[in-house]
């Protein structure tokens, strides 16, 4: 036997597997998120990839976290196979797997990587208010290029301005409710998470806050290049 066969990598076949996370699954929280997931993909005992050391595990990468309690129609994974899956039977399985309120969306295989550097990510958004004053407010906080805001983390105190990450802003309606539907970039230095500004705008809205009542994540798209801000 040719002993150097041993040594010969496994070609992998990566999956991406896109799906949702609404109702009650918008609690769960992201590392939370990851555990339900590989437990499920144990489950169905696929033949993934592992990594190496002494704890071994799928070869599974995960998108940007998402906050908790916001919902998302745009979250995915990226799983390496040693051999290849039917997309179909994958999307099936998987569904019967997962909790209540996170669901397959559809499954991509063979998946090839697009992704050339680091440059953040486009991110669409609708926020749900009960009232259209206070929707009007978010709207004007997002949108004044003057909005900043004071994070404070280990002792330290950081600004970030708003103009940073917002692109557009502008109100719609949905059954009768105000719905703010946002761009923003983020992952790029010195631009504020969406999460940090959500938190910012309910520090903003104050009593107000509670008449924002649903937080979704619509879309995602990892960027190529550094997107400009233009002015709003």
């Amino acid at each position: 036997m040719n002993q150097d066969n041993k040594s010969l990598p496994v070609e992998e076949i990566k999956v991406r597997v896109d799906y949702s996370k609404t109702c009650q699954a918008r609690y769960i929280a992201h590392l939370d998120t990851i555990d339900v997931i590989c437990k499920a993909l144990r489950r169905l005992q696929l033949p993934y990839a592992v990594t190496q050391g002494c704890h071994a595990r799928p070869k599974i990468s995960f998108g940007p976290p998402l906050p908790l309690g916001h919902a998302s129609f745009c979250e995915y994974f990226i799983l390496s196979l040693t051999r290849t899956a039917d997309a179909a039977t994958l999307h099936e399985s998987l569904n019967r797997e997962l909790p209540s309120g996170m669901r397959v969306l559809r499954v991509t295989i063979p998946y090839t990587e697009k992704k050339t550097g680091n440059f953040g990510e486009k991110l669409s958004y609708r926020l749900t208010f009960s009232d259209s004053e206070t929707a009007n407010n978010a709207m004007a906080y997002l949108l004044d290029k003057d909005s900043c805001f004071a994070v404070e983390r280990k002792g330290q105190t950081r600004q970030y301005c708003l103009k940073d990450a917002v692109l557009s802003v502008k109100i719609a309606e949905h059954d009768g409710m105000p719905i703010l539907e946002a761009e923003f970039v983020q992952g790029q230095a010195d631009v504020p998470s969406v999460s940090k500004i959500v938190t910012a705008l309910a520090g903003h809205l104050a009593d107000q806050k509670d008449s924002l009542k649903l937080i979704e994540r619509i879309s995602l798209i990892e960027l190529n290049q550094k997107q400009e801000i233009s002015s709003n």
